[in-house]
């Protein structure tokens, strides 16, 4: 074959059809390669079933830390208004909080980014 004298369509189709099976061929031997490396060094973590225990409730304990949640629930409603404060550059008196929810950790990360997002722009727009 001499490049002088041209390729026809027949034999660049020829071509193109052997160069593609060399890529896939390829594709699956770094395949085969990388599922061999997954099996060989990689072992998937049993997981346990969590156990959910009863702690024994001593009524000491109970009053020490109906206490501490009081207090905290406190530092965490004037955190709460002083960062809404910072946010919206309203002073702390003109912010009421009336109910705050806690927010299940279970969540995806994406859903809290998106409520933490709701939340600011409603904030914006009062």
């Amino acid at each position: 074959m001499n490049l002088q004298d041209g390729i026809s369509l027949s034999e660049g189709l020829i071509v193109t059809v052997f160069s593609m099976a060399i890529v896939f061929a390829t594709l699956v031997v770094i395949s085969l390669i990388l599922t061999g490396f997954k099996s060989a060094f990689y072992k998937e973590e049993k997981k346990e079933p969590v156990k959910k225990g009863v702690l024994p409730v001593n009524e000491n304990t109970v009053v020490e830390n109906t206490e501490e949640i009081v207090d905290n629930d406190e530092e965490l409603v004037s955190v709460i208004a002083a960062a809404i404060s910072a946010a919206t550059g309203q002073s702390v008196e003109n912010i009421y909080i009336r109910n705050i929810k806690r927010v299940s950790q279970a969540s995806p990360v994406w859903a809290m980014a998106g409520r933490q997002e709701g939340i600011y722009n409603n904030l914006k727009g009062h």
